[in-house]
């Protein structure tokens, strides 16, 4: 209950920040670069693409997807996020840029380890939530150099929501959370008013 009354915070925050705003409209931005995660102890390095399309006024949709690869102590660890929802950007198209947004989707975590050329691994797929935000740098009307920082959080028991409604046992886990930052090129695109 306290996360769903956290995740509404910070979407009626962004929301309150964004009504009085007059920015023009962004068109659509493809963002692609270099990501690194800290997941408990350990560190992971990988890559982030996301697209933000226009809704209305600053108010944007943003769909995200990333992957992270790291190790310790010979246990390799991955995961994979796709995450879609809603946010705002600040500025006008070619100039600098001030996005922030609050996201949802699938989480999926998985650790393996290699014991004579078998690999054992282990994974789960949970829900999780991705706030944030970031700032666009123009290099060109249509190129930026994007800068930002997200905080993850994802139910690394996985499916405790379909255990609860099937009346099974739930599985160990429980919530996990980790820090993102992530630098690359965004490419905007259509028309902006």
């Amino acid at each position: 209950m306290r996360l769903r009354s956290l995740t509404l915070a910070v979407l009626a925050a962004s929301l309150a920040l964004a009504a009085p705003a007059a920015a023009e409209g962004q068109g659509t931005d493809l963002f692609a670069g270099y990501s690194f995660a800290q997941v408990g102890d350990v560190s992971r390095h990988g890559a982030n693409a996301a697209v933000g399309f226009d809704l209305f006024g600053p108010i944007d949709l943003f769909v995200d997807a990333s992957g992270h690869w790291g190790s310790r102590e010979g246990v390799g660890r991955s995961d994979l996020t796709l995450m879609a929802g809603p946010g705002a950007r600040f500025g006008k198209r070619g100039k600098t840029v001030v996005f922030v947004r609050a996201l949802a989707g699938l989480v999926r975590d998985r650790a393996s380890i290699e014991v004579l050329d078998v690999d054992i691994n282990e994974s789960s797929s949970g829900f999780g939530l991705l706030a944030g935000g970031g700032v666009d740098f123009p290099i060109a009307r249509a190129l930026a150099v994007r800068a930002q920082a997200d905080y993850l959080l994802w139910d690394a028991g996985g499916d405790e929501v379909a255990c609860l409604a099937l009346g099974c046992p739930a599985p160990d886990g429980g919530w996990e959370s980790s820090f993102r930052v992530s630098a690359g090129i965004v490419f905007r695109f259509g028309a902006a008013p």
